[in-house]
């Protein structure tokens, strides 16, 4: 029982979460709908913060260069059976979705209002996401990540068609739920097979599994390093290779990696845009944090692993690609917006590929720091629509009507400049460093190549973000009209992260450094002292 409710305070954060979200919907029941939206939102905002406080004891900060940042490297407490864990990494992921929710709500509230839709499951269901997305970040094992996953897609779901009386908004619903069900249906077959892979492996080697099970990380990552050195290593089985494809699969599609990208243009676009901004953050946090956690077992036989590295390479590299080409013909700035999301994919994804080389340096922090930054930029963008948007009206979002901005409108268009800024990688924001880190950790990990093209490919989505900006300051208006009609809360969280976007810009350069570079491994997988022990054999070194 002890352990139970140990195991329970340390998944505190996605607890209060789901309670928050069942209360929402219990006060829902109110009839005044004013105040019904005013306490709902009120609600959302203390149960996120307490959410986020209660990560702050799994924080473990590192001081360099006088600056404190959370650090991935603290020692992570294994939960329900190591099934869970709550370390650094996943703690400042879990307080980026509490923020990412928290400036959600608050800027969805005129917008819902505008369009006549309720205020209550809206709410609970970007409450219920957030945690499906929090157990992701927490899962050290592929069935918890499954539910995670589950509990987050089935929220989005209905969220992206949460505008029921627009056609499109019905049409990006129904095709990220036919998407989303192949992908699960991917990721779970080859959670099957991985799961038959390691058995077969921890047999063959004459292993016996003392707690736990074959689709713990833990235990994948002990049979990994047992049968380096026997006749048929776990790394080069036909049957753990194409279930890792497949998980890669299903996560991909969350990730929006190409060839898994395709839903993405299509759904941002009909969805409500604080759903896609919320999109946009949150599925990529949990599908990120998953990748990091599921292939960083893959570090210990880094010399038998060539097939995966391949496949992950040239995903990378194609997702970076397609996605900037694919933007700069965009003039709606959803479908922008969406394709930019790709090409960020890729630039995380050459983070994932460093974090599995044993000369790792600082891979994982620079995937947190990216995640982070990237949601600021996201979710400011978005906010910047709703800022703008007329009542009665389709959304702000035709790049031609953002010609002269900055005459009609001067904060957003400044807002909206800075945010472009950083999403292009232009010095001083946070955007950059969170390029700066991620290319580097490739460099320590002797991904020349690969960190060389990806430089290259960034430069070009400089040239779809600027062009925003030249309509923005460089073009006559089309109308003399001022498009601030909503604004309201929408124009405080676009301001407040474009002012947070700069500040971890300018502030945290010295985070992470070359000193960084002498630690090897940044996310540990805590191994349980005796989870696989040879049958009658020494363990091989």
């Amino acid at each position: 029982m002890s352990e139970i409710l140990e195991s329970l305070q340390g998944l505190l954060t996605p607890l209060i979460i789901m309670v928050c979200g069942m209360l929402v919907l219990l006060l829902d029941l109110r009839r005044n709908a004013f105040v019904a939206r005013k306490s709902l939102a009120l609600t959302c905002h203390i149960g996120l913060a307490l959410a986020a406080i209660a990560c702050l004891p799994a924080l473990n900060v590192a001081s360099l260069s006088g600056v404190k940042f959370p650090s991935s490297d603290s020692p992570a407490a294994q939960l329900f059976g190591a099934g869970m864990t709550m370390d650094g990494f996943s703690a400042l992921l879990d307080i980026t979705l509490c923020l990412v929710a928290a400036m959600v709500i608050g800027m969805s509230g005129r917008y819902l209002e505008d369009k006549r839709l309720a205020f209550g499951e809206f709410y609970a269901l970007i409450l219920f996401a957030t945690s499906g997305a929090m157990v992701m970040t927490s899962a050290l094992d592929l069935i918890n990540l499954f539910v995670g996953l589950e509990v987050l897609s089935v929220a989005l779901y209905i969220l992206a068609g949460y505008a029921r009386r627009e056609l499109r908004s019905e049409e990006s619903a129904v095709k990220y739920f036919l998407l989303g069900a192949f992908a699960s249906g991917f990721l779970l077959y080859g959670i099957a097979l991985v799961y038959g892979a390691v058995g077969l492996a921890a047999q063959r080697a004459g292993m016996q599994l003392v707690g736990g099970s074959y689709t713990n990380v833990m235990h994948i990552a002990e049979v990994l390093r047992l049968t380096m050195s026997t006749a048929t290593p776990l790394a080069t089985s036909p049957l753990f290779i194409v279930g890792i494809t497949l998980i890669l699969v299903g996560l991909g599609f969350k990730a929006s990696l190409v060839p898994f990208h395709t839903y993405a243009p299509d759904v941002y676009e009909g969805a409500p845009a604080p759903v896609a901004a919320f999109m946009s953050a949150a599925a990529k946090i949990g599908a990120f944090a998953a990748l990091a956690r599921f292939l960083q077992p893959l570090a210990i036989v880094e010399q038998q692993t060539p097939t995966i590295r391949h496949i992950i390479w040239g995903i990378a590299l194609a997702t970076m690609l397609l996605g900037n080409i694919l933007a700069i013909r965009q003039v709606n700035l959803k479908r922008m917006l969406a394709f930019s999301s790709v090409a960020h994919a890729g630039y995380l994804l050459v983070g994932i590929l460093a974090s599995l080389s044993s000369r790792n340096n600082i891979a994982i922090d620079s995937i947190g720091f990216y995640l982070l930054a990237y949601s600021l930029m996201n979710v400011g963008a978005f906010a910047v629509m709703v800022w703008l948007g007329h009542s009665g009206e389709d959304e702000f979002t035709d790049i031609r009507r953002f010609a002269g901005l900055s005459k009609r409108n001067p904060a957003a268009a400044a807002t909206l400049t800075i945010l472009l800024f950083s999403l292009a990688g232009i010095p001083l924001t946070a955007g950059f460093l969170g390029k700066f880190y991620v290319f580097y950790a490739a460099v320590g990990a002797q991904l020349y190549w690969l960190a060389g093209l990806g430089l290259v490919i960034s430069v070009i989505g400089v040239a779809y973000y600027l062009n925003l900006v030249v309509q923005m300051y460089f073009r006559e208006p089309l109308d003399d009209s001022n498009p601030e009609v909503r604004g309201g809360v929408a124009k405080n969280v676009a301001i407040l992260c474009a002012i947070l976007t700069l500040v971890l810009g300018l502030i945290s350069s010295g985070v992470l450094g070359p000193q960084k570079a002498q630690d090897a491994s940044k996310l540990s997988v805590p191994m349980p002292a005796n989870a696989m022990t040879p049958r009658g054999g020494s363990v091989p070194q």
